[in-house]
């Protein structure tokens, strides 16, 4: 009697604090928010972002700056979840209160966090930075005095990509919104994100941030500035995501900055450059600090392979679509643009598959179609008819792509078109890499966010490359490169010969084929001092290909400290991906922790912290936690891809008992191993399915309040999205 009275009490308590929590927009659309009682209770705590670059060469070196001030009458804990680079080396990070600067110490991440809370508890200033993906962190910032302010700046190295003649960089600005498959789990929430942790991603809670209303700022802004020296002269500079102001002091300098200051932190920053020398010149980077230890080093160069096309082997196209409901509006209708250019491109000789999924996998025909005028129209019939809407079973998608039937004579070409907004990435990793055989893989990210590192990820697994196209951009250059690169033989079986140089642990391991337009990026250590040769090996086609390059190993090298640390990034990376599929091996996972302790990166088990310990006392260790929300990605309808506003709940429900627990994948083949916490074949709700199909109904209303109650209570008490 006592615990349905407690029960009904906290249901109605969930319900009105639902109802009576909001927020609304300022007259300059800035994000308030609001107590119970309707009291402006001011802005969210982050209130700045600042970025600053400098990149020399192909080496960028990033500093994120990132202002939280506390507008409230008592002490506050802010939790914010944020992009970065996914090839990112995150290794420093400073706290900075009034003119006092704390530098942050690496941890186990246990250990880091272990000293957060016990600094929280203490009333000291403290700040975490955990990595949940190696594209999404959480930083935890602790007693922030009121009408204070705290500013915690982290730095990384980045190797700017290059890639047919450009090189770009990308500075990520929000997370999007993620699909979480999976039965919820019972334990606690991990996170203060609006989705629950699942058995199929156990931190979903700790990558769903909740948004802002699409349009309307959080009282965040940022500012962004980049120095770039070359190192040669610069043909040409530009920015396609945002308006930027560019002063070239030289003509190998260029200086870039972004100019609209209320720029709501929305979308991807991208940059691209191009230099006036006809092709990428080989660069050979250092590090040996101690002369009696090993030495790092770089080396990024294009082998320059070609062969006539006559080499090329016949062929088949495989379309895959993500239709889930992220991708509802311009992103669908920029990927569906793009496979009618693509359609329209084909070779004669070309046959070609339309693979659409979101909650199931369907197929234009249980065949490959030859590339004919009749087949064709099928093909771009078939695309009128395809709508986004539903969740995103991405194993479903990639499963009937890679074991369709076709024809064992051609080499398969998969052209993956996603915004990647899912949580489980690592098993689509892991099923391209299981099912791949033969065929390549080419993630097509669609999107001003898109999950980069899914995309990059399942293209290395592919043996393929990722390519990015901005919702409503023009996809004939996209389209046009892709057919380049399958063009022209790949460079397969590649290694590298470097004689008696003593070089070791080159990375990344196992090397990988090289399309005609992709330099060899190689990161390594070497014993030996002195002038040396390597010799590049591999074959095109049936052909061997050889080309050898000096270098200079130094006995010393104080500068390019970066390239250590890059190393370790591109050695962790490699190791990560050796434990996709298996559940996590302790040998590998030690080693992972070693090398972000040695070499002071972030990892998915090192963090980094930094503790004020001349404070304490002020807030006797109960500051009130606010989770501060993500800007709406730009171009994306939250409701359908599964978002939640920060004004709406403290947590989702859990999905109703009406939704099976699997779907099938592709029709014809075996049911998926797949549980989700999604909807059932035939369902085109949310991505999230945070609402079923009924869900206006009152059933639906109440298992949704009953969700509410049921997740909010195995919540930490702390935990609030707003006081």
């Amino acid at each position: 009697m006592h615990r349905a009275l407690r029960i009904a009490l906290l249901l109605s308590f969930s319900l009105a604090l639902f109802l009576a929590c909001s927020t609304e927009a300022r007259a300059e659309g800035a994000l308030v928010a609001r107590a119970p009682n309707g009291e402006d209770r001011g802005l969210f705590p982050l209130t700045r972002t600042d970025v600053k670059g400098d990149i020399q060469g192909q080496v960028i070196s990033m500093e994120v700056t990132q202002r939280f001030e506390n507008k409230f009458a008592e002490a506050i804990e802010a939790v914010y979840v944020f992009p970065l680079p996914n090839d990112a080396a995150v290794d420093d990070m400073e706290m900075r209160i009034g003119d006092r600067v704390v530098r942050a110490e690496i941890r186990t991440r246990e250990a880091a966090r272990t000293a957060y809370d016990n600094a929280r508890q203490s009333g000291q200033r403290a700040a975490l930075l955990e990595q949940e993906r190696p594209n999404i962190f959480t930083f935890s910032v602790a007693n922030i005095d009121p009408g204070k302010a705290i500013e915690v700046k982290v730095h990384y190295f980045q190797v700017a990509h290059y890639d047919h003649g450009t090189y770009e960089m990308a500075f990520p600005m929000v997370v999007g919104p993620r699909y979480i498959p999976g039965k919820p789990l019972l334990a606690d929430a991990s996170g203060t994100g609006a989705h629950v942790d699942t058995n199929q991603v156990p931190d979903g809670s700790r990558i769903s941030p909740t948004y802002t209303t699409p349009g309307v700022r959080s009282g965040h802004s940022i500012a962004l500035s980049l120095r770039l020296d070359a190192g040669s002269e610069i043909e040409s500079v530009e920015c396609p995501t945002h308006g930027v102001g560019l002063n070239r002091p030289s003509t190998s300098v260029a200086q870039v900055t972004l100019t609209d200051k209320e720029e709501i932190p929305n979308r991807d920053f991208v940059l691209r450059w191009k230099l006036l020398a006809p092709e990428m010149r080989p660069s050979f980077f250092a590090y040996r600090p101690d002369p009696k230890q090993d030495g790092y080093f770089a080396l990024l160069m294009e082998p320059k392979h070609d062969a006539p096309v006559t080499e090329i082997a016949p062929r088949e196209i495989f379309f895959l679509l993500d239709t889930s409901g992220s991708m509802q509006g311009p992103p669908i209708k920029t990927a569906i643009a793009a496979v009618r250019k693509a359609l329209v491109t084909l070779n004669p000789s070309d046959s070609f598959q339309i693979i659409d999924f979101a909650d199931t996998a369907s197929s234009l025909s249980p065949l490959p179609l030859p590339n004919t005028p009749d087949n064709l129209k099928k093909g771009h019939l078939y695309l009128d008819h395809l709508t986004a809407s539903g969740g995103t079973n991405q194993l479903a998608g990639i499963h009937a792509a890679l074991t369709a039937p076709g024809d064992s004579q051609r080499i398969r070409y998969v052209v993956f078109m996603t915004d990647g907004y899912i949580g489980n990435e690592v098993q689509v990793i892991a099923r391209t890499r299981a099912e791949l055989g033969n065929a390549r893989v080419f993630g097509f990210g669609i999107g001003g966010s898109v999950n980069r590192y899914l995309l990059d990820e399942v293209s290395i697994a592919g043996r393929g490359a990722s390519e990015y196209l901005r919702a409503g951009e023009d996809p004939n250059a996209i389209v046009g490169r892709f057919y380049e690169r399958i063009g022209k033989p790949y460079l397969t079986d590649v290694e590298v010969d470097w004689a008696s140089a003593g070089v070791s642990e080159v990375q990344p391991s196992p090397l990988p084929d090289l399309s005609a337009f992709q330099p060899l990026v190689l990161y390594g250590r070497y014993k030996g001092t002195g002038p040396a040769t390597l010799e590049i090996k591999g074959r095109i086609g049936m052909r061997p290909f050889s080309r050898k390059l000096s270098v200079n190993l130094p006995a010393s090298e104080m500068r390019g400290s970066a390239v250590g640390r890059l190393w370790a990034r591109e050695k962790i990376s490699s190791l990560t991906r050796s434990m996709h599929g298996d559940g996590g091996n302790p040998a590998t996972i030690e080693a992972i922790t070693r090398l972000g302790l040695d070499h002071h990166l972030v990892t998915a088990y090192t963090s980094l912290v930094a503790i004020d310990v001349q404070s304490g006392g002020a807030s006797q260790g109960n500051p009130r936690l606010i989770t501060q929300p993500a800007e709406a990605p730009a171009g994306v309808n939250l409701g359908s891809a599964g978002g939640v506003l920060n004004a709406q709940m403290n947590a989702p429900p859990p999905p109703s008992p009406r939704h099976a627990d699997s779907v099938r994948g592709w029709a014809g083949s075996e049911q998926e191993d797949v549980q989700l916490a999604g909807a059932p074949p035939g369902h085109r709700g949310c991505a999230g399915c945070t609402t079923a199909g009924d869900s206006g109904s009152r059933g639906g209303l109440l298992l949704g309040a009953l969700g509410l109650l049921l997740v909010a209570s195995r919540r930490r008490g702390r935990r609030v999205n707003a006081p």
